[in-house]
C-alpha cells in the first residue's frame, strides 16, 4: 500500500505557497474582488504595468474629477509653478465644487494646482486651463492630444474638470486613467501636492482659502492610498491614485462605484 509522507507533503505545500506569494504579493489578483460595486476598475504595478486586478478595464465611462490628474499633468508640463494666474469671470463663476477664487485676483499656478487636486476646485481648474491654452475648450484639445501620446485609446475630453457637458459625452477607462497616473508619478512635485492633507493659499486680494483633501484614505494610516476622487450623478464615484507596498507602487483606477471607500479598501487590502 502507498504511504503518504506527511513531512514531504508539508514541504511541497510550503514551496508552492512561497512561489505564489512571490509572484502575487497582494490580495487583489486579476479576476477576484468581483464583489466591488464599481462598474470598472484596475490595479497595476506602476513600474512594470503588470495587472494585479481588472474588471472591465476598457469600458468607456464618465470619469468625473479623475480627469484632473491628466489636466494637472499638462499644466505642470507647460507653465512654471510661480506663474501668476488671473482669475477670469468664467473661472470665478464656474459651478461647484469650487474654493471661491476672487475674480480679477492673481494666484500662483502652484497654489491653484493645490486647490485643483486637493479640493477638486473647478474654478482653479478653469483658471489654469485658460492660463495654458487661452480657453478651456482649447485646453481640452491638449488633453486629448496628450492622452493619445500616452497611448490612451478610449478617452475623450471636453473640459478640464470632468463636469458633464450638455448633450455631449466625455469618457475614459480604468486602463487609460492608469496610463495618466503613471506619467503623473514621474513628477515629485505633483505627488507632494496630491499627498497633502490640508493647506492654505492666498491670492493677490489677501483672502486666505483653506484647503482640505477630499481623499479620506489619506487619514487611514494602514492604507496610505493617495489619489484623486471624483463624483457626478451620472459617473457615480470614481478614483485614480496609487499606494505603496513592500517598496513598490501600485496604481488604482476605478469608475462607477456606489460605495467608493468600501471598494477602495477591498482593492488595496
Amino acid at each position: 500500500m502507498f504511504k503518504f509522507n506527511s513531512k514531504k507533503i508539508t514541504a511541497v505545500c510550503l514551496i508552492v505557497s512561497a512561489v505564489l506569494i512571490f509572484h502575487f504579493p497582494f490580495y487583489c489578483l486579476a479576476g477576484q474582488n468581483e464583489g466591488i460595486t464599481a462598474k470598472a476598475a484596475m490595479v497595476i504595478d506602476a513600474k512594470t504595468k503588470k495587472v494585479i486586478y481588472k474588471k472591465n478595464p476598457d469600458l468607456r465611462l464618465p470619469a468625473a474629477s479623475t480627469v484632473k490628474i491628466l489636466a494637472a499633468l499638462i499644466v505642470f508640463e507647460r507653465i512654471q509653478l510661480d506663474t501668476k494666474v488671473k482669475i477670469s469671470e468664467r473661472a470665478a463663476g464656474i459651478t461647484p465644487t469650487k474654493v471661491n477664487l476672487t475674480q480679477g485676483a492673481y494666484y500662483k499656478a502652484e497654489d491653484l494646482l493645490k486647490a485643483f487636486l486637493m479640493n477638486s476646485a473647478n474654478d482653479a481648474g478653469v483658471a489654469l486651463a485658460e492660463a495654458v491654452a487661452g480657453t478651456e475648450f482649447k485646453f481640452a484639445q491638449l488633453m486629448n492630444e496628450r492622452a493619445r501620446e500616452l497611448s490612451a485609446k478610449n478617452s475623450f475630453f471636453l473640459n478640464a474638470t470632468g463636469l458633464p457637458e450638455t448633450n455631449k459625452k466625455q469618457y475614459s477607462t480604468p486602463d487609460d486613467l492608469a496610463m495618466f497616473m503613471r506619467e503623473f508619478l514621474k513628477h515629485k512635485k505633483l505627488i507632494e501636492i496630491i499627498k497633502t492633507k490640508e493647506g492654505v493659499i492666498v491670492g493677490s486680494d489677501g483672502k486666505k482659502i483653506n484647503l482640505h483633501n477630499h481623499n479620506k484614505m489619506l487619514w487611514k494610516n494602514d492604507c496610505g492610498l493617495v489619489g484623486k476622487t471624483g463624483f457626478t450623478r451620472k459617473a457615480k464615484h470614481c478614483f485614480l491614485g496609487f499606494y505603496t507596498k513592500s517598496g513598490r507602487k501600485f496604481i488604482v483606477s476605478m469608475q462607477g462605484s456606489r460605495k467608493i471607500w468600501d471598494d477602495l479598501t477591498e482593492l488595496v487590502r
